[in-house]
């Protein structure tokens, strides 16, 4: 069976976790008894981690993996992904073994996650922490894999907290990264894992090998990235294409630097049209669809500045603590901003925005036309990220400009 485009694949997903997973939790309910009980903290040997969507979420995770490699360093931990995300561990150190799911058709994914789903019964976990905000089928996942102790994100509507030990509320004021780990300290019997004000040290960390800069990217001078994508979770993140050139434009002409445009495989062709109309062709290089993830946060990693909307790319490059400029509209920044000390963030904050939330399966319900994305102006931005630059000498200006830089 061939497979279907990835933005079809989710919509289709979405639908079948919300209706058929009501079903099946009742079902799986009445199959198998909840423990009601935590576990002493000294019996912990076993634990899985699942999270099936998004790399930059999985990113936001990594302080609470970090918590749990810390708060039981004797133990085995075991994470769970769908196939895609699995090159992302290799810049995440605190878990033992990822398992992952197919998900390129309904029938692969189906099949391989029932294979799995027979392998993780036999490892007997002592914790499994369903990290997924809305989806029912971690839960599923969780709960047939009988783990002594299944703790998650509770969503009420779905039902799918009949199905945890303990039921963790997402919070919506508080940022992704402290949610997971506020998840995982909600077994703690220490009184001193109440958290904190959530502060630098808590923020994601990722680390990659030396640089290994590939023989096309220009070398010996500063470069930035920009990404122009967003995931096929929500497109509708994306500032316009235009805006892009424009900015890459100006940027090229006020500043010693390089233009590094990245994407994936499919990202390919939009990448390709934002390049196209970019007037300084010599000094812009494509990589969209040629790095793999190991490569991409080591061009990251080597970078003056990080552009994007709001993506996965975007929370690799703060965990990696590069300069960051994001643009958002149908999420909030104070929930999946990025976590780094340099960091500029465009936002309208409309009366309408965010639309995406956990109740509504992260899906974009826009009632007015983007604006929180279109009225974002190239007019708005250029001034600010002049500052942001200037102030923190990312980039050294060029002698001779353009008439651009009167923007």
């Amino acid at each position: 069976m061939q497979a279907l485009p990835e933005t079809q694949r989710i919509k289709i997903a979405k639908w079948i976790d919300e209706y058929a997973g009501r079903w099946l939790i009742r079902v799986v309910y009445r199959l198998h008894s909840r423990q009601d009980r935590l576990l002493p903290e000294a019996t912990v040997k076993r634990i899985l981690f699942i999270k099936f969507w998004g790399i930059g979420s999985i990113v936001l995770a990594e302080p609470a993996l970090r918590y749990l490699r810390k708060k039981h360093p004797q133990a085995r931990i075991d994470f769970l992904t769908l196939h895609q995300n699995q090159e992302l561990f290799s810049l995440i150190h605190h878990v033992h073994k990822v398992y992952t799911i197919e998900f390129k058709n309904p029938l692969r994914f189906l099949f391989s996650a029932l294979t799995l789903i027979h392998r993780l019964r036999k490892k007997h976990y002592d914790l499994i922490f369903d990290a997924e905000f809305f989806a029912n089928f971690s839960s599923l996942i969780a709960r047939v894999v009988r783990g002594n102790c299944v703790v998650g994100f509770s969503r009420m509507q779905s039902g799918k907290n009949r199905l945890l030990d303990v039921s963790v509320p997402f919070d919506d004021e508080q940022h992704a990264a402290e949610n997971f780990l506020r998840l995982v300290m909600s077994v703690s019997n220490d009184a001193e894992d109440v958290i904190a004000p959530f502060d630098e040290s808590m923020w994601p960390r990722i680390f990659c090998s030396p640089s290994r800069q590939r023989k096309n990217l220009l070398t010996g001078a500063p470069y930035i990235v920009m990404n122009v994508n967003a995931s096929p979770l929500a497109l509708e993140r994306r500032w316009p294409q235009e805006n892009f050139v424009v900015l890459a434009e100006w940027l090229l002409e006020n500043y010693e630097t390089a233009l590094v445009l990245i994407g994936s495989q499919a990202e390919r062709r939009y990448t390709r049209e934002v390049e196209a109309a970019i007037a300084i062709r010599h000094r812009t290089s494509n990589l969209a669809g040629d790095l793999t993830l190991t490569e991409l946060a080591e061009v990251i990693k080597s970078s003056a500045l990080f552009i994007s909307n709001d993506s996965g790319p975007l929370h690799v490059a703060a965990a990696l603590q590069k300069p960051v400029v994001g643009f958002y509209g149908p999420e909030t920044p104070e929930r999946f901003g990025p976590l780094c000390n340099q960091r500029l963030i465009f936002n309208l904050d409309l009366p309408c925005s965010p639309c995406m939330s956990v109740d509504n399966a992260k899906t974009v319900n826009c009632t007015n036309h983007l604006r929180c994305m279109l009225d974002l102006k190239i007019e708005m931005v250029i001034p600010q990220l002049r500052r942001f630059i200037d102030h923190h000498k990312l980039l050294s200006p060029r002698i001779a400009v353009s008439s651009v830089a009167a923007i």
